[in-house]
């Protein structure tokens, strides 16, 4: 026998692409997550849950907010890098004193056994050895 019920998918929100300069959401945000076709991010917004693309540009401004920060993210356009790329620009805010997640800086780990760094391994801001 048949459910004669009608389901419904819940938890996936919205789908929103950046497309129009000047676009902007706000809200919570809820981290990153993988997609199928690459990295996406979710904010809570009053709409309710929206889920994005993360550009490369935009990865690396979100990595300093803190989930469940309040933030504004706006696409601001189509821009050229120095090396000729073409790139989609986002600006993104935080609420006031929202404190930032500090961003890691790589550093290799101190060489084993008396080994010393080669020239191509050294680190300019690394503690000297």
């Amino acid at each position: 026998m048949a459910s004669l019920k009608r389901w419904r998918q819940i938890g996936q929100g919205q789908f929103h692409k950046w497309e129009t300069p000047g676009d902007e959401m706000e809200g919570v945000w809820q981290g990153a997550h993988d997609g199928r076709y690459g990295p996406l991010g979710t904010l809570e917004t009053p709409a309710g849950l929206v889920t994005f693309p993360l550009h490369t540009a935009l990865i690396e401004r979100l990595k300093r907010v803190r989930e469940g920060g309040d933030v504004l993210i706006r696409y601001t356009g189509k821009q050229t890098s120095k090396a000729g790329r073409v790139f989609k620009h986002f600006e993104v805010y935080v609420a006031g004193d929202d404190p930032l997640v500090l961003s890691t800086v790589f550093r290799p780990d101190p060489p084993a056994n008396g080994e010393e760094l080669q020239a191509h391994d050294h680190d300019h801001d690394a503690e000297p050895v």
